[in-house]
Formats: structure tokens, C-alpha cells, sequence
């Protein structure tokens, strides 16, 4: 197992405890600590791991490319240091490799309850992650390296992460993996997250992803992975959220067609019927919050939608039209944010 960490002194303790307690016993834990300035390595220490120290911060990408150049084995597991694994996700994640051949990625889904229990913001994120990712479960055309298992062949093949990366390294990785693997979400692998817990910090969080996605996958010059056929089993293989596309766009356009109300009261009917749109491309998630937490949760739930797709919306316009600025610039082919790793 290959365990990024940087400052999660409250959770690696607890992920490092889930891991030795796997039914399928890690050949070996490999972790690698970015530079933390917190007590990481000393409790690390009380584990019998590899510890990998970065002297400076260098960013997921290169810790992760770090842990898997030092593990040996054929199959690398990555988990966060905020991860605290089901008993069988290691299991799991061998045995879909071993019942699809040609799965090159298996990634599972976080648990609807937070690691820790931190307040109102986490708790919405934590079932926001849970709803999305269990019901993309099956086939996928992107990845995420939160909890995954890859075939180190299929890793060294890809060539690592992105080093320049520091945000959506995880979907970029996904758009080198040559079409002849499958990405596989698992359902049944599963982890406790300690998610963000905050309002700022998550704002923050979102946008800076939605600005380095535009840059590391919208723009950049490599063709889109195709949507893999259904399997044997009939079931659908995930393909763009078009749900999730048309509560974006019908959040940022009520919001900007609120100042029609000047010409006209009754062009007040335009950001309602947009408000609409949204809340109709997102009934299934808030019907899953209402079951899960009550009315007075679906009424922050709904709040905290609007204001994903808002910030969104936001960073993926600013990281389109600075990737499209550079694009005019000479000399300048692709993001600058993209790195040598190819």
C-alpha cells in the first residue's frame, strides 16, 4: 500500500490501523510524508512501515509517484492519510483485478459517515461524495485516486502521476490510460474520509479543482477516453453527468439573470425557471438527503448544491479562458500547468 500524507497528524493514525486490519494482509505499507510540520512521523513511526520523507513539500503527484518506485509487488494500493479502509477493501480490490483482466484501475467509494464528525459542511460533503460514487459504480471514464488499486504494469505504462500537479492529478492520470483498460468503480471497497469540514476551505477546494481540471484535461491536446460498452451484465458504464452539467448551468444562469427583474418584474419568471431546472437536475441527490437526514438537512443540502455549482461554474470559466489565452500566446501549445510525465 502507497500512503500520501502531508499534516494529518488527527487522521493517519486511524489509516494507518485500518490498514494492518485488512482480511487480505498489505505486503508492505509504504508511506511517504510530504513534508509535514505537524506529528505524522512520529506516529507513523509507531507503525511497522516504510517511511518515506520529502526534506520539502512537493505535492500528492510526486508523493505518490514516490511510494509506488519504492513498493515492490505487482498490484499498488493508494490511500490517503485521511482514509480509514473497510477490513475487506484490499480484498475487494484484488479480487476485481483478478475477475476483469482487463481492468486497469479499481476505485472505491467513501462510507456516508465521515471519519470524524466535524460539523454540518462535512457532513454534506461526505454524503454528497457517497451518493455520487456509489451510484457510478461499475464501469467509469475517469479516476480518482482517493482509495484505488492499480496493476503496476498499468502504472509504470501510464508513467505516474503528474508532478506539476497539485489538484486533479488523479483525472489527468485517467486520460493516459489506453483505452484497452477498464476503470472500474468497486462499491463494495470502501473507506471512512475525513472530509473537509469548513466553508472556506471547501469553497477554496472546489475551485481550485475546477481551474486545474479546465487546464489539465477540457484543453489539453490528448483525445477524450472513450465510454467503454456495457458489460455482460447489462449494467450502463458512466458517462457524462448530464444531470449534473444542467444544475451548473441553470445555477450560474438564475444568478445572472436576476438583473432582468429591472426591465421587468415579471422577467423575475426567467431566474425561477432556471432555479427550477437546477433543482430538478439535482432531485435525485437531495431525495437522498432528505431519506438520510430530515427536511432541515435537505434545505442546507439544497444551499450547499447551489453553491458547488456556483463556485464550479466560476473555476472552470477562469481556467477555460486563461487555457484559451495561453493558447494565443506563441510558442505556447498546451496548459502550462501540465508537466513532463508523459
Amino acid at each position: 500500500m502507497v500512503i500520501p500524507n502531508h499534516n494529518k497528524e488527527k487522521t493517519i493514525r486511524a489509516c494507518l490501523t485500518a490498514v494492518y486490519a485488512q482480511t487480505h494482509t498489505p505486503a508492505e505499507v509504504v508511506v511517504v510524508d510530504d513534508a509535514s510540520t505537524d506529528r505524522s512521523r512520529q506516529i507513523v513511526a509507531d507503525f511497522d512501515c516504510t517511511l518515506v520523507a520529502f526534506p520539502v513539500n512537493r505535492g500528492v503527484s510526486a508523493a505518490r509517484n514516490a511510494g509506488a518506485a519504492r513498493a515492490g509487488g505487482d498490484v499498488l494500493f493508494f490511500v490517503d492519510s485521511d482514509i480509514a479502509l473497510a477490513p475487506d477493501a484490499l480484498a475487494v480490490a484484488l479480487r476485481t483485478l483478478r475477475e476483469h483482466p482487463a481492468c486497469g484501475v479499481v476505485q472505491g467509494i467513501y462510507d456516508l459517515h465521515p471519519l470524524y464528525a466535524d460539523g454540518p459542511v462535512e457532513s454534506y460533503k461526505t454524503l454528497f461524495e457517497h451518493f455520487w460514487r456509489r451510484r457510478d459504480a461499475g464501469l467509469a471514464t475517469s479516476t480518482m485516486f482517493a482509495l484505488t488499486a492499480v496493476p503496476r504494469s498499468v502504472f509504470e505504462l501510464v508513467g505516474g502521476f503528474d508532478e506539476r500537479l497539485r489538484d486533479a492529478e488523479d483525472i489527468e492520470f485517467g486520460t493516459r490510460l489506453p483505452a484497452s483498460y477498464e476503470i472500474r468503480t468497486s462499491a463494495q471497497m470502501v473507506g471512512r474520509h475525513d472530509d473537509v469540514d469548513r466553508l472556506w476551505p471547501y469553497v477554496s477546494e472546489l475551485f481550485r479543482r475546477a481551474l486545474t481540471y479546465a487546464d489539465a484535461v477540457v484543453l489539453a491536446r490528448r483525445a477524450p477516453r472513450p465510454v467503454p460498452e456495457a458489460p455482460p451484465d447489462g449494467r450502463a458504464p458512466h458517462r457524462v453527468d448530464r444531470a449534473s452539467v444542467a444544475g451548473l448551468l441553470g445555477s450560474a444562469l438564475a444568478v445572472a439573470t436576476v438583473p432582468l427583474v429591472v426591465v421587468s418584474p415579471w422577467l423575475l419568471l426567467v431566474p425561477l425557471g432556471l432555479l427550477t431546472v437546477f433543482l430538478v437536475a439535482d432531485r435525485e441527490l437531495l431525495a437522498f438527503a432528505l431519506r438520510q437526514r430530515g427536511p432541515a438537512f435537505l434545505l442546507y443540502a439544497t444551499a450547499m448544491r447551489f453553491l458547488t455549482h456556483l463556485t464550479e461554474f466560476a473555476g472552470l470559466s477562469i481556467g477555460v479562458g486563461r487555457s484559451l489565452l495561453r493558447r494565443l500566446r506563441p510558442g505556447e501549445t498546451r496548459p502550462a500547468a501540465l508537466g513532463a510525465r508523459r
